[in-house]
């Protein structure tokens, strides 16, 4: 995939094992910020509860099939690291971002540029 179209909230990349069996993951990507990125921003005011719906602006990595997905990284994007601003938007480390779905738990990173 070689980035988001812009009337779908997200795109997918299925990158096939041909059944081979794996314990680690390992990649590289390059992104970057146009716009004004959200990180886990609420949709609608709600928290996502399952890996099936939008609950970041960035990168997610997760196993399985649809209806089945187990979450392994995710990489999310914010609009600004800097912390005195109090913002919906920014990563949770500036301390005014949304913390990430239950299901993402510490298995992710945050960052603006």
């Amino acid at each position: 995939s070689c980035g988001r179209k812009s009337n779908v909230p997200c795109d997918s990349l299925n990158i096939p094992t041909s059944g081979a069996s794996y314990q680690t993951v390992c990649g590289t990507f390059r992104g970057y910020q146009v716009g004004s990125p959200d990180a886990f921003r609420k949709l609608n005011n709600t928290i996502a509860t399952n890996i099936e719906t939008y609950y970041v602006d960035g990168v997610t990595v997760t196993y399985g099939s649809p209806g089945n997905r187990h979450h392994v990284f995710t990489y999310a994007a914010g609009l600004t690291e800097r912390t005195d601003i109090v913002h919906y938007e920014t990563c949770p480390c500036t301390g005014g971002g949304n913390l990430p779905p239950q299901f993402v738990g510490s298995d992710y990173y945050c960052e603006s540029g």
